[in-house]
């Protein structure tokens, strides 16, 4: 009885040299995928945190100018260090008789690694008529 037990921890080794390398390469590219887009991701909640702000001064929104607008959510960005020219450059104001519409639609593409790259895609809209449902695009009608 005791042979057979010998005989079975002695092939029970662990990890040989070959498994732990595959180990350490799946970690290191699971690593190396997460620093490339958790800034991301913070960084479009600083954009969806900016248009918040706007929704606090909803009532004043309707009488600003888009360029008061435009300075107020740069002002943020730089603040708060966004860094990417996507926020920045690609702010859209719609204005119509009853509401206010900012556009904030913008895409990140970074390097992963090589000639492979993230490219990710955000759309942030604050309509001045449901201030409360912020940051989400307007449901579109889909038809067949």
């Amino acid at each position: 009885m005791k042979a057979n037990n010998l005989k079975l921890i002695k092939h029970q080794r662990g990890l040989g040299m070959l498994q732990w390398l595959l180990v350490i390469i799946v970690v290191a590219i699971i690593g190396k995928f997460a620093f490339t887009v958790v800034p991301m991701y913070s960084e479009n909640m600083y954009v969806q945190t900016a248009l918040k702000s706007l929704d606090n001064d909803v009532d004043k929104l309707e009488n600003m100018t888009d360029a008061e607008i435009k300075k107020k959510l740069t002002n943020f960005y730089m603040i708060n260090n966004v860094r990417s020219d996507g926020p920045t450059k690609n702010i859209k104001i719609e204005r119509e008789a009853d509401k206010v519409l900012v556009k904030i639609d913008y895409e990140i593409r970074d390097v992963y690694m090589f000639n492979i790259d993230v490219v990710m895609s955000f759309q942030n809209h604050l309509d001045s008529t449901r201030p409360g449902q912020c940051c989400k695009p307007p449901a579109t009608l889909k038809t067949k």
